[in-house]
């Protein structure tokens, strides 16, 4: 299966509306292609968000009454005659054109008001990434739980050196590292591990203003944090609870 029929059936893929053959063929080419996986995750980010509660809008009730009050005088009488029938018909015509017009701007609108950040674009990247990390059995390019074997592997292959810190005395001991490829530059990834849980770390440098923190977010089962480590943009990833998460990020801002 090539790229572009991956494409055209993932929707349907999510939606569980392919037949068996068709959804294994499309689970196949995902394992394979760093694009379609991508395209994946951003696709299963958006229907969480549409799935949000509070993008849906409550209309104040002042609105609803002056809506409802509308409508009545817009409606013929019974019995009206045919002149103030049409007389109706056209002030209905009235009220008519200005909502079609307000649905139609709302259309227009809301698409954007939920077209994700730059932010929510990395996160969907960093998620793909862990993802695809666990998928293809790339989770490290250098495997050690000496952090001093990690720390160096890494010279030459990025344009800066990441904190490499080994937590294991805390229970998150370092096991590796790898390059990956984020919001279009070359990253670390480094991998540790709490009991059977994996843990991706992404770290790049970020300027003064770029390099904040981000709570604790869940997405298709995962969990995600945003923190600055020494003037880096890290972004945690992994299955283990909010609770631990926030512990190993508590760990890292204060050694790393």
């Amino acid at each position: 299966m090539d790229c572009d029929t991956a494409r055209v059936l993932l929707h349907g893929h999510l939606d569980g509306e392919l037949d068996l053959i068709l959804d294994h063929e499309v689970d196949r080419h995902i394992e394979q292609c760093d694009r379609c996986i991508a395209e994946y995750a951003a696709i299963r980010a958006l229907q969480t968000r549409l799935k949000d509660q509070s993008l849906y809008f409550e209309a104040p009730a002042e609105l609803k009454e002056k809506t409802r009050r509308a409508i009545h005088r817009a409606l013929p009488r019974a019995q009206a005659s045919p002149s103030i029938r049409r007389s109706s018909v056209r002030r209905a015509v009235r009220f008519a054109i200005p909502m079609a017009v307000a649905a139609i701007l709302a259309l227009l609108i809301v698409p954007s008001a939920i077209r994700p950040g730059h932010n929510e674009i990395v996160a969907q990247e960093v998620l793909a990434s862990h993802v695809r990390s666990m998928m293809a059995s790339h989770l490290m390019d250098v495997a050690s739980t000496d952090q001093h074997t990690v720390k160096p592997w890494f010279n030459g292959k990025l344009d800066f050196s990441p904190p490499v810190v080994d937590f294991a005395q805390d229970g998150f001991p370092l096991v590796g590292g790898r390059l990956d490829y984020i919001d279009g530059r070359a990253v670390a990834a480094l991998v540790y591990q709490h009991g059977k849980h994996v843990i991706n770390v992404f770290m790049w440098p970020a300027a003064p203003e770029a390099a904040h923190s981000a709570k604790i977010e869940t997405q298709q089962g995962y969990n995600l944090e945003q923190i600055a480590v020494a003037g880096m943009n890290c972004w945690i990833v992994s299955d283990l609870n909010p609770t631990e998460l926030a512990k190993f990020g508590e760990l890292l801002r204060a050694r790393g």
